[in-house]
């Protein structure tokens, strides 16, 4: 009963350290990885004078599914100029070996990383003020990197993309 207790408190000692790092600015409020375990910042995708979607997908999730072909389209007509997207899985780490079965077979246009399930939903809270209980979600950021909407509810997706692209006349 010591030894867990002891574990217990290690593992609130280290996240209460962590997340006083990670909670230090804005951007880099998600705590992600590439498909090797590496950490990725987000906020190295963010501002740089263009518009950035993050595409909050799930595995089974079909409307997530329904919805990449349009934020792949809009990905690869602007990625090199005025926006681009980013996925971030919301399976978390436990699912890895079967997010990286599901992207072999079906690769995205756009680069997905994966979410610590353990701590995401508060980051994500800490981030929007909103939950993300179910995918498809989308962080919209503006190109200084300011968040400018968190959508957490079933949308048009070509009307947002249409919103976007409205805001620098693409």
């Amino acid at each position: 009963m010591k030894n867990a207790f002891t574990m217990l408190l290690a593992k609130v000692v280290t996240l209460a350290l962590f997340s006083s790092f990670i909670f230090s600015s804005q951007a880099q409020a998600f705590l992600v990885s590439d498909f090797e375990g590496n950490r990725v910042e987000i906020n190295d995708y963010l501002g740089k004078g263009r518009w950035t979607i993050v595409m909050l997908w799930q595995l089974d999730c079909v409307p997530c599914e329904q919805q990449k072909p349009t934020v792949e389209a809009f990905h690869i007509k602007y990625k090199s100029s005025s926006a681009h997207v980013v996925g971030l899985v919301m399976d978390g780490h436990e699912f890895m070996p079967k997010i990286k079965a599901f992207l072999d077979k079906k690769p995205t246009a756009f680069p997905s990383y994966v979410v610590f399930g353990d701590v995401f939903h508060d980051q994500i809270v800490e981030e929007t003020g909103k939950s993300f209980p179910a995918a498809p979600g989308y962080l919209i950021y503006a190109p200084d990197g300011e968040l400018k909407w968190a959508i957490n509810s079933r949308i048009n997706i070509n009307e947002l993309i249409s919103h976007i692209e409205n805001q620098f006349g693409g």
